[in-house]
């Protein structure tokens, strides 16, 4: 009885499951239409994303990692014009002055690595050059262990092997 009952449903034609598939997918698209209308109204997922294109990510890209359909994004990308939004970076006498206010403020210079995004041996360079001697900045140096220090070594033994450029001739 029961195989018989099985095999009247499941010997439908395939009617049933489509009809099954169908009402799934109408729900699930009107639920991805919901969710994509609420994530445009939200402010902070727009602005977002609209940096994500400045930073020159593809629309597509963006779509997907901010969860906002692909149309909108585009769109966005077209209208809010990236080409004169561009990311504007600091000039080495402002990233010098900050290194040198965290180092007087007492950071550890793995703090300032990461609050400047900016490599160790940066760090280093811009606190020499400011007349902090290299004992000093022993105090505050990060494990020997972590990345930014076997990063800081690779980079002096890449600096070392380079040969030194040429002063400028002063007189032919």
């Amino acid at each position: 009885m029961m195989k018989t009952l099985l095999r009247s449903l499941f010997n439908t034609g395939g009617k049933l499951c489509d009809a099954a598939n169908s009402l799934t997918a109408e729900k699930t698209n009107q639920n991805l239409k919901r969710l994509f209308k609420v994530r445009r109204r939200n402010e902070s997922v727009v602005k977002a994303a609209k940096t994500l294109l400045v930073h020159g990510m593809t629309p597509n890209k963006v779509a997907l990692l901010r969860r906002l359909d692909s149309e909108f994004v585009a769109e966005l990308a077209k209208t809010w014009n990236p080409k004169f939004r561009r990311v504007t970076h600091t000039s080495q006498w402002t990233t010098k002055r900050t290194v040198r206010e965290y180092f007087d403020s007492g950071a550890m210079l793995e703090k300032i690595c990461i609050d400047l995004q900016l490599p160790l041996y940066s760090v280093v360079l811009f606190l020499e050059r400011d007349g902090i001697t290299f004992q000093e900045m022993q105090a505050r140096w990060p494990d020997h262990n972590d990345p930014l220090v076997v990063a800081y070594h690779e980079i002096v033994s890449r600096k070392q092997t380079t040969p030194q450029r040429r002063s400028p001739r002063l007189h032919y």
